[in-house]
């Protein structure tokens, strides 16, 4: 019971065993088979892996976060701000991780003031911000990470021959932000809410003040954002 419910968890894990089982029959295994995987790319993004567990299990995405937000003053800042954090940040921990650490993120702070008519269009942007931004350097995503081994371009000519059209998608996503609905009301800037979280701890407390109600609610969370437990 407990295999075939490990088989339906991950599907494209066992897609990718029977289409290898399956590509046996047409490349008969041999000596070379082993010549056939770039264990140098596996390295890199293996370390990438790691490095990336190690920030998020200590919430450093998050506290950064948190300090570019305290500075936000209007609506159209603060989208600027949670869109950018994506496009920046996948650049160096993948298109995937920008988005797992950043969306949930940002539809917190979107409820938190007010704006739940943003979350769709902030999160639409996000994720074509990711997607846009890492494809700047070779540890931006995966397929960079290959094609840099392949083509064995050095560092600075991968990113210098990327760099135009990720210039031209940063001024692109710019202006989508431009064009949304003006809004000056003061925006939440991040002073009733904070993350407090001890090095190398799997627990994360957020809390949040009302100070119209004068009381403090916290959270306490095995991951980031997705809460066990809440307290008034």
């Amino acid at each position: 019971m407990d295999k075939k419910k490990k088989l339906k968890i991950d599907p494209v894990l066992l897609a990718a065993w029977l289409l290898a089982a399956v590509s046996a029959f047409f490349v008969h295994p041999d000596n070379d088979y082993l010549s056939y995987i770039d264990f140098r790319s596996l390295g890199i993004l293996w370390s990438l892996m790691v490095i990336i567990q190690g920030l998020k299990e200590n919430s450093v995405f998050e506290r950064i976060a948190e300090k570019l937000l305290a500075k936000v003053k209007g609506f159209r800042q603060l989208v600027l701000v949670l869109v950018f954090l994506c496009f920046f940040s996948a650049m160096l921990i993948t298109n995937d991780v920008a988005l797992i650490t950043f969306v949930p993120f940002s539809i917190m702070i979107l409820i938190n003031c007010s704006k739940k008519d943003a979350i769709i269009p902030v999160v639409v942007l996000q994720t074509v911000a990711a997607n846009l931004g890492s494809m700047l350097t070779p540890i931006g995503n995966p397929q960079n990470l290959y094609l840099y081994g392949l083509t064995a371009m050095s560092f600075v000519k991968f990113v210098s021959c990327m760099l135009p059209y990720t210039l031209m998608a940063a001024a692109l996503l710019i202006a989508s932000v431009m064009i949304m609905k003006k809004d000056d009301a003061a925006v939440f800037a991040g002073d009733d809410f904070h993350i407090v979280k001890h090095f190398g701890s799997r627990i994360q407390v957020i809390t949040e003040s009302d100070p119209v109600a004068g009381d403090e609610h916290y959270s306490v969370c095995d991951s980031p954002w997705h809460g066990l437990k809440d307290t008034a």
